[in-house]
């Protein structure tokens, strides 16, 4: 597999006469089985060239390395426990650690088709399995009840919607009590998606449409807080040839109302117009608050 280094059993400690790498592991995962050489993984074999952002690389025929500057432990961590606490097939994470500030997730290499590919040639029967695995799998989730809203193991909230920061600050945004909290969060992540005018005109267009979105914010009220993948759109989805499915990329689940995941799944549109249809067969839709939403995103984007 390559150059590997020993997993230091004193997590995030700098041994400064010998200029050792910091190394950061999970507190739920455990040490790493090994540590990869970053010169000798960013050598490795790309599976996915095309994609942007993290890191790919398959360091052997079924060990796939995720890593980069987005990528978290709390993503390992909410795969290993999804695939403890249900029949939810994701990934097996091998390991995961931080090395000097960059988290590398180690897990199994999954066969597959996107789901937007497997569609295009199922027969009616493949398709109807796939859809009745993915109505199991979001019942089990969504049985995992929250008493807080944000990423998993009460870390802050993981989304875009977070990420609409006009200063560019590192504001963090939850783990909050309740979906009241959540919603104030919301609102507070709305208010710095684009800069403030120099005065307050209560008369301004702008002034308004701010104020008309927060109100809209706020009515989203009296959800259940629900485990949540919430990024759970086509290309998050692998049908195996046996037909057993897998969910994946994981960085965004946590806890979140019940609405969440529908909007998530849906607020990018589809890969054809109909298929909105399916996935009401097994995410509850909410139409309502998704188009709220999902108005608001284009409110403040486009």
């Amino acid at each position: 597999m390559g150059d590997q280094q020993q997993a230091t059993e004193n997590p995030g400690v700098q041994d400064e006469q010998s200029a050792k790498p910091v190394l950061v592991i999970s507190k739920l995962l455990g040490p790493p089985p090994y540590v990869l050489d970053p010169e000798t993984l960013a050598d490795s074999f790309n599976p996915f060239p095309w994609m942007k952002g993290n890191s790919f690389r398959q360091v052997d025929e079924n060990t796939l390395v995720k890593y980069g500057g987005s990528v978290t432990l709390v993503e390992a961590e909410a795969m290993d426990f999804i695939s403890r606490q249900t029949s939810v097939k994701c990934p097996q994470v091998l390991g995961a650690y931080e090395l000097d500030g960059t988290a590398h997730i180690l897990m199994s290499f999954e066969h597959g088709k996107l789901l937007y590919e497997f569609w295009q040639d199922a027969s009616e029967s493949e398709k109807e399995a796939v859809i009745g695995k993915l109505q199991h799998y979001l019942k089990e989730m969504r049985g995992i009840k929250g008493d807080y809203v944000g990423g998993f193991n009460r870390n802050p909230c993981r989304a875009g919607e977070f990420e609409w920061d006009f200063d560019k600050t590192d504001h963090k945004y939850g783990p909050y009590a309740d979906e009241d909290g959540f919603n104030h969060g919301i609102a507070e992540a709305l208010s710095r998606a684009s800069p403030k005018p120099d005065v307050e005109d209560p008369e301004s267009p702008e002034y308004n449409r701010m104020y008309t979105i927060q109100q809209l914010v706020h009515s989203l009220r009296g959800h259940d807080i629900v485990f949540t993948h919430g990024d759970l759109h086509p290309g998050n989805i692998l049908v195996q040839d046996d037909l057993n499915v897998v969910i994946l990329d994981w960085n965004t689940a946590g806890f979140y109302p019940a609405y969440w995941e529908w909007y998530k799944a849906t607020w990018h549109g589809t890969f054809m117009p109909s298929f909105i249809r399916q996935v009401e067969r097994y995410i509850p839709p909410y139409w309502i608050e998704a188009n709220i939403l999902s108005q608001i995103y284009n409110w403040i984007v486009g």
